[in-house]
Formats: structure tokens, C-alpha cells, sequence
């Protein structure tokens, strides 16, 4: 009897203070809005003045884990092609091979995706380096940066992108009077490590034909065990076929990206242009809240929001995209900053940029973003968002009036 009668309090207490705790939420929240001691309010569209346009980026470092090749036209941007350079590398250290012949060799380059036609052909160059790609006092080089070759002659190859996609691997083979002095019977100084053997041989340069309609730009794993050199050949003990693999993934592999802007159409003020591959960026002014830096807002909720522009023309829309802080020369990460994601429902995407907006109206912080195309280095995404007086870039801004 006495233990029912102390579930009934215990439980008689719970009920109470729950109770307790709604009506002390309910008159919270009577503060603030029917009292109005604070007052919770949606900045006026009229109000926000975001400055924006579309610019070409200056410099991207051409050193990727991905490398890009391929071809194709866009109405914005032009004819645009990529290609790319690298290094094979030793086994190891020490190498001696004494061939006397090569029965086999071939590149072996594992793929990760592409954008554009899958339907398309590529006329593919292969290409021996005139000059070393190793970097010199931590120099970066960049994507706007090419490098002279000499083509191998019998080395031009015609692919399928859809054919190459469904194997996953860009396989081509190299004929075979090329390797045999250029890399397995270098003098011993330069089989010695890979320092020495780079600066013998340079590497090589793929390269693509321009396609003038349509076009594909295929993304290369360059960073896999799977990318190597394979060499098959025979050595002066007469032994049986003998294999090499000659790995890519520990040289330098640089991007080489060519654009070729209508910079009219850049300038366009209905929407905004974002490409990757040291392509286009968009900047976003928000200098207008210095109007109110004064007025002693919270800014309870701030979103950005970038909606898609006539279907991106027809390309591929990318699922993300991304927002930067743009001072000094510098990209600098947004603190607080979620979202970026496409939502296929809504054709657009959205940020929260609360602490960022805040920063900027209380600490008179730099008002100055960048956007860009997600992980921008390592894939050929474009996109254009709308600006138009219909549908301009919208930033929903909910503030508390102290």
C-alpha cells in the first residue's frame, strides 16, 4: 500500500512540473512577441541589395589526385579542353632490366566518371615530356600552365567514352619500339632512385582533339595502384617474358586546362556562371547590411538561396556547390556554414549562413563570398543561376530588434 501510494506522488510531481515547464515556455515566448520586447521580424526584399557577377579565375594548382581529359563546347565558356601531364615512377630503387627487347607496353589508367556525351569518341595523343615537371622550391603549378612534348609516333588512339566507362579503365597500348632506350635501358645513374629517373625521363602528356560539338571530359584516377606503366620485355639472359609496372601515383600528374570565354555572355546580369577546372566563380557582395551594423539586430536565421537557370542549359546539373569567404587574395572557409546540396525538388540550393550574416552586422566583418563549383579541381561541373527580377538570389533575413 505504502509503495502504491509513492508511485501516485512521484508520478502526481512529473505531471506538475511538466506543467510548470510549458507555461514558462508559453510566457517566454509572450515576452517576446505580445509584449514586444523584442520584436522578431523578415527583412524586407526590397531591402537586401546582394551585388554579384560572374569572373574568370585567375589560377587553380594543376597538382590533383584526379586528372581531366577530354573535350567539349559550352555556349558560355567556349571550346574547352583538358588534358594532362605525369610522371611514372620505379618500382624501386636500383633497377636494372638489361632488355634486349619489349614485346608489351601499355598505360593502364583507372577511371572515377566523366561529364558531357557518353556517346562521344575521343582521338587520343600520347606524348613524351621535353622538360621535368618536378617541383622546384615549392612552386605550384597551375592549370593554365603547358608543357612541350613530342608526340610518340603510333601512339594516337581512337575511343569510345561509353565502351571506356563500362571496362572503368582507359587501357593504351603503346608501340613497342618506344621504351626500350627511353626508360628500361637509361644509364644506371638514372635506374637508381626515383629523384635521378625523373629528371631522365620526364613523363608523358595525354592529350585530346578538340570536339567542337558536344564532348566529354573523362575523370582519370591518377592517385590509384591501379594507374601504371606495363612494360613486357625480354633481358639480355634471354629469361622468359619479363613484366614491369611502373606506378603513376607516386610522380607529379599536373592538369592543363584550355578556355576559351565568350566573355559577352559572362557578363550577362540575368544569371551567374560557376565552372570548375579553374574555370568561372561568382561573387556575392553583401556590403548592404554596413546599413544596419548600427541597429543592434540578432540575426535569428539567415539562408541563402541560388536557383537553377533554364535547366543549366542542358548539361548536367551538379548536386553541390560551394560558398567561400573571399579577403586578401585568400578563400577563407565560412564558419557556421551548412547546405550546398541541390534539391531536385525545388531546382536550387540553399545555405545557412546565419553566423556569417551576424558576424558581418556586429563585427563589422568582410562581406565579400566567392562560389564556386564543388571540389572544382578535380571535375568538369558547370552551372548557371538565375538572377532575373523574377527569380533573383534571395536571402531570407529573420532579425531580433532588441
Amino acid at each position: 500500500m505504502k509503495k502504491g501510494v509513492f508511485y501516485f506522488i512521484t508520478a502526481l510531481l512529473c505531471v506538475c512540473l511538466f506543467f510548470s515547464c510549458e507555461n514558462e515556455e508559453s510566457i517566454i515566448g509572450e515576452n517576446l512577441l505580445i509584449h514586444n520586447q523584442h520584436d522578431i521580424f523578415v527583412l524586407n526584399d526590397s531591402l537586401i541589395n546582394i551585388v554579384a557577377f560572374s569572373a574568370i579565375e585567375d589560377s587553380l594548382s594543376a597538382q590533383n589526385s584526379t586528372n581531366l581529359l577530354g573535350s567539349y563546347f559550352d555556349p558560355i565558356s567556349g571550346q574547352t579542353n583538358a588534358s594532362f601531364c605525369f610522371q611514372i615512377t620505379l618500382p624501386n630503387n636500383e633497377m636494372s632490366f638489361n632488355a634486349i627487347n619489349i614485346s608489351n607496353i601499355e598505360l593502364r589508367l583507372p577511371l572515377t566518371g566523366f561529364f558531357g556525351d557518353s556517346t562521344a569518341n575521343f582521338n587520343i595523343k600520347l606524348s613524351s615530356l621535353n622538360q621535368s615537371i618536378n617541383t622546384v622550391d615549392d612552386i605550384d603549378y597551375l592549370t593554365t600552365q603547358n608543357f612541350e612534348s613530342t608526340p610518340i609516333e603510333g601512339a594516337e588512339f581512337v575511343i569510345n567514352i561509353a565502351e571506356t566507362l563500362d571496362s572503368n579503365i582507359l587501357q593504351l597500348p603503346i608501340p613497342i619500339n618506344f621504351g626500350l632506350n627511353e626508360i628500361l635501358n637509361l644509364p644506371t645513374q638514372s635506374l637508381a632512385n626515383n629523384e635521378a629517373f625523373t629528371e631522365a625521363f620526364y613523363g608523358f602528356k595525354l592529350e585530346v582533339e578538340p570536339i567542337i560539338n558536344n564532348g566529354s571530359i573523362i575523370y582519370i584516377n591518377t592517385s590509384s595502384d591501379d594507374a601504371f606503366l606495363k612494360i613486357e620485355y625480354t633481358n639480355s639472359s634471354n629469361e622468359e617474358v619479363l613484366t614491369t609496372n611502373f606506378p603513376i601515383n607516386s610522380g607529379v600528374r599536373l592538369n592543363y586546362v584550355d578556355h576559351d570565354y565568350n566573355e559577352a555572355l559572362l557578363s550577362d546580369s540575368t544569371f551567374l556562371f560557376i565552372q570548375s577546372m579553374g574555370g568561372v566563380f561568382s561573387e556575392l557582395d553583401f556590403s548592404f547590411l554596413k546599413n544596419y551594423q548600427d541597429s543592434g539586430y540578432i540575426v535569428n536565421q539567415a539562408t541563402l538561396e541560388l536557383s537553377v537557370f533554364e535547366e543549366n542549359a542542358n548539361f548536367k546539373i551538379p548536386q553541390q556547390i560551394s560558398l567561400y569567404e573571399y579577403f586578401g587574395n585568400n578563400l577563407i572557409p565560412i564558419n557556421g556554414l551548412s547546405g550546398g546540396f541541390l534539391s531536385e525538388e525545388n531546382n536550387n540550393y540553399e545555405f545557412d549562413i546565419t553566423r556569417h550574416i551576424q558576424k558581418i552586422l556586429t563585427e563589422n566583418h568582410n562581406p565579400i563570398c566567392r562560389l564556386f563549383t564543388h571540389e572544382r579541381a578535380s571535375n568538369a561541373d558547370r552551372l548557371m543561376l538565375s538572377n532575373t527580377a523574377q527569380n533573383p538570389i534571395k536571402l531570407t533575413l529573420i532579425l531580433i530588434e532588441g
